[in-house]
């Protein structure tokens, strides 16, 4: 690793090739800066998973690259039905190898973590033992104050685990701020060290369509989400129903993504009679979700609970307005120049959004809603923000 003034380590709660593909691209954000960083990432998959892999032993631990970043994997088998196995066995295999990482690379300066379950508890664990301080950027809709369906994925045993990442971090950023209470609530006793800092997105990626690109067709609202019960779907596809005999005739819902719900979910589609107005993409590459916002007069984000929603800034950035619930990350993100905030479960006044969407349309400015996202979410913005915060936890370390 090239020598530089900061040396960074990465642990990820999940990472690809099994999700957390903005994991890499905040590391890579942070490379181009002053810091020498690197990921270590326990990857733990299905038992049907990568069969071939485990019978040929590959992928118990190697070190690969991803546009110069040192990325340290190592896969193993979930066990079924034994989540707290499931969990030591992660926090054991994260142990060592960060054992292995020091006597190769040296100790890092600082750990970031993503997420307490489980990189910021193995974070927790490594600091007991070798003494490195550690920063944990909280991501989970799990921490939003939104209710039963938000409270009940943290689970009794979760609690204790919890607390103990939480409380010996040297700062916690949470993503948006309606996490913070319910992240205080797990320490009652200590004060922890809040900031907010948001997701980033690239935003010479996600560019407003071109002049030659220009809509001609109907207005089409589009939703991009992985459908499952909590993104709230099923609510979006009854407001668009309740809608239509307001909007005009031709107006279409594009649905993009891919989960359990789909079947049920297009089931619903018919039983409403929107089978000609309503499509469902599937699973979208992060090149056909630009082609799909470029395709778009405006997103709707129907979840729930939601801690962020990097979909409304990669919309933001593109120029689209967004229709979004109140259900935790968007109130900090969508303004009343940018969209339009709705309760959450509540079919009838997303259904008036949509129309009013449709009505004021023209009064959302492209550019405008481009340079907010700009401002606030580029890599460039975020990055310097934690580069910020690394220096100042740093520096109060060696006075």
């Amino acid at each position: 690793m090239q020598k530089k003034d900061i040396h960074i380590l990465v642990i990820p709660s999940w990472y690809p090739p099994f999700g957390g593909t903005f994991f890499r691209e905040h590391s890579l954000a942070l490379q181009v800066s002053p810091a020498g960083v690197a990921v270590l990432a326990p990857l733990e998959t299905g038992v049907s998973s990568h069969p071939r892999e485990f019978i040929a032993g590959r992928w118990r631990q190697r070190s690969i690259g991803h546009e110069g970043l040192r990325e340290i994997t190592s896969i193993f088998r979930r066990i079924p039905m034994a989540d707290r196995l499931n969990c030591q066995r992660w926090i054991a295999r994260a142990e060592s190898m960060y054992a292995t990482y020091a006597r190769q690379h040296g100790h890092p300066d600082l750990i970031q973590a993503h997420s307490a379950m489980w990189g910021g508890l193995a974070a927790a664990r490594i600091k007991k033992r070798w003494g490195i301080p550690y920063v944990i950027t909280e991501h989970r809709g799990r921490f939003t104050p939104q209710g039963a369906k938000a409270h009940g994925l943290i689970r009794p045993w979760h609690r204790p685990l919890l607390k103990e990442a939480f409380s010996g971090a040297s700062h916690i950023v949470t993503v948006t701020s309606c996490m913070q209470e319910v992240i205080g609530s797990l320490c009652p006793e200590t004060r922890l060290p809040f900031s907010v800092i948001p997701n980033m997105t690239d935003t010479g990626f996600f560019t407003p369509r071109s002049q030659r690109e220009e809509q001609a067709g109907p207005f089409t609202f589009l939703c991009i989400a992985h459908l499952e019960i909590i993104k709230g779907v099923d609510v979006l596809l009854n407001a668009f129903a309740r809608a239509r005999p307001s909007l005009p005739p031709a107006t279409r819902l594009v649905i993009g993504g891919d989960g359990p719900q789909r079947e049920a979910l297009k089931t619903l589609c018919i039983s409403l009679g929107l089978s000609g107005q309503a499509e469902f993409l599937g699973r979208l590459s992060r090149s056909q979700v630009l082609s799909a916002l470029h395709q778009a007069n405006a997103l709707v984000v129907p979840s729930h609970f939601e801690a962020f929603g990097v979909v409304i800034i990669e919309a933001m950035s593109a120029g689209l307005p967004v229709i979004a619930t109140d259900s935790g990350g968007p109130a900090d993100i969508v303004t009343p120049d940018t969209g339009i905030l709705v309760a959450p479960g509540n079919p009838g006044q997303l259904a008036l959004a949509m129309e009013q969407m449709v009505q004021q349309h023209e009064q959302y400015k492209a550019d405008a809603i481009r340079r907010y996202a700009r401002a606030r979410f580029s890599k460039e913005v975020v990055a310097g923000h934690y580069l910020a915060l690394y220096k100042s936890l740093l520096a109060h370390k060696f006075q």
